[in-house]
């Protein structure tokens, strides 16, 4: 019985599990972890690809989603993860050294307010021949109830 505890680091804990893994899988190399954290206004990614080549590995991003994919003669793999709202896509870089791959995407770009400038003169507009003459029934109506002041001069 394997008894573990939460209170390890990280980086021992992972390295607990793929070795706790290895004796109990038998069925080949297992699937790469992937690591992600926080390192200023970048999300980092590393992926461990032992004995994986740099031209064996592929990254790519299509709208919102980033694809990582390894395929060599004893491992294929790929994984496609959603970038949520705060990550750019744009903004995707990808680094392969002695077998790690790191990933870094950076974050949108805060919107910067601008002033918009206050026009303070008469547009000018054209009149419709249609609201000029629906103007013109207003101003016959307001003088009919004019000349029928019915007022009691009595």
């Amino acid at each position: 019985m394997l008894v573990r505890h939460r209170t390890l680091t990280p980086t021992f804990d992972r390295t607990f599990e793929q070795l706790a893994n290895s004796f109990f899988e038998s069925r080949g190399p297992s699937a790469p972890v992937i690591d992600g954290s926080w390192a200023d206004d970048e999300y980092v990614m590393t992926i461990d690809l032992p004995g994986v080549p740099a031209d064996a590995v592929s990254v790519e991003v299509a709208d919102h989603t980033l694809t990582l994919g390894a395929k060599t003669d004893r491992l294929e793999w790929q994984r496609s993860l959603r970038l949520g709202g705060r990550l750019d896509p744009d903004k995707v870089r990808a680094h392969h050294v002695d077998g790690r791959l790191t990933v870094r995407i950076g974050t949108v770009d805060e919107p910067v307010a601008r002033a918009i400038a206050i026009d303070t003169t008469a547009p000018d507009v054209a009149i419709d021949p249609a609201i000029e003459a629906s103007a013109s029934d207003v101003t016959d109506v307001q003088a009919d109830l004019e000349s029928t002041d019915t007022t009691d001069a009595g």
